[in-house]
């Protein structure tokens, strides 16, 4: 069995405002192994973002962490101050942020950018950072490096913009890389390119990857192991072929048939979860899908269920897949499958 990197034990962040508190993430377990390429799905609001950002120890205020434990090469990162992160980030563990214009710095040329980082967490010389940049600006597919890292963020393109990105991640090597929705604003052809590029750099250099999206074909392209997110709980997890091949869970299903086949008629009406996702100032007791759910029943607004194992290994947290559930609704569930 691989060595685990990276765990996270019953993480739980809020954001406390006006009106009260946010439960964002509401106590969830997430291990990564060394050389896994795990996928977090879910819709807007699920607690994706708020996740990684936790793992950094990036939460703001209002928000904090307040409780759980993350560990991370064997040492707790809730225990770090905030020195010892700083040098972690970046150089240990790197993110690749949804938004490339507003994370890269407007007044610094990409190629100054990408050497600070090099200098800071690698203490090359200047000549040295320099000669690296232009290795990895070829890396990640952008030509010409001599001239293209005297320039700005704002003279390259949304697509080359999010290479450069990439190529901030990569240059210290890190043992683990989280990418937050990194396709999101970019148009289909130069997601497809930004997908196969990152596919080549996780074959390449083995490193963990985080991979937070709701693109289906993302996840389905770059992921060993997939977890699915709602209400800040997570709903089931599984290799990713099993879970996109059986889900187990009535709102991973959802999401899948929501997803346009290709021999989809104009005529067909495309797939919606009904209702709306879950307000996070409310503290339901049971699933948080159970409003939206067709199956649901008087217990799963009540009782939040426990994590259900399926042989292939993969888990669910649903009351249909308990051995007591009514027969009828478990037939009405399974032959909707």
């Amino acid at each position: 069995m691989s060595e685990k990197l990276l765990s996270v034990k019953n993480l739980k962040t809020s954001f406390f405002t006006g009106r009260g508190e946010v439960r964002a993430i509401r106590g969830i377990d997430l291990d990564i192994s060394r050389g896994e390429v795990v996928g977090i799905l879910g819709e807007s609001g699920s607690g994706k973002t708020a996740t990684a950002l936790s793992i950094m120890r990036l939460i703001e205020k209002p928000g904090r962490i307040i409780d759980g434990q993350i560990t991370f090469n064997k040492s707790n990162l809730m225990d770090k101050s905030e020195k010892e992160m700083m040098e972690i980030r970046g150089g240990r563990i790197a993110m690749i942020f949804q938004d490339p214009s507003t994370s890269l710095n407007p007044v610094f040329t990409i190629g100054n950018q990408i050497m600070e980082t090099l200098i800071r967490h690698k203490k090359m010389s200047r000549e040295e950072a320099k000669e690296r940049t232009g290795e990895l600006l070829l890396e990640v597919g952008i030509s010409n490096p001599r001239n293209n890292m005297h320039r700005y963020p704002h003279e390259f393109s949304g697509g080359m913009r999010q290479r450069v990105m990439i190529a901030m991640a990569l240059c210290c090597q890190p043992d683990l890389i989280i990418a937050d929705e990194p396709t999101s604003s970019l148009d289909p052809t130069i997601q497809a390119q930004i997908i196969r590029l990152m596919d080549e750099i996780r074959k390449k250099s083995k490193m963990s990857m985080i991979v937070i999206s709701h693109d289906m074909g993302l996840v389905s392209k770059l992921c060993d192991r997939t977890v699915v997110m709602y209400g800040g709980l997570i709903m089931e997890s599984g290799t990713t072929s099993e879970l996109f091949k059986k889900p187990m869970h009535p709102y991973t299903r959802g999401l899948l048939k929501s997803v346009p086949g290709f021999n989809r008629q104009r005529s067909d009406i495309l797939y919606a979860i009904e209702g709306s996702p879950p307000d996070m100032y409310n503290r339901f007791k049971g699933c948080p899908f159970a409003p939206r759910c067709p199956y649901a029943v008087k217990l799963c607004k009540i009782e939040k269920p426990e994590y259900y194992k399926a042989e292939n290994g993969s888990k669910a947290m649903c009351w249909l897949l308990d051995k007591d559930a009514p027969d009828k609704l478990k037939k009405a569930y399974l032959g909707g499958a």
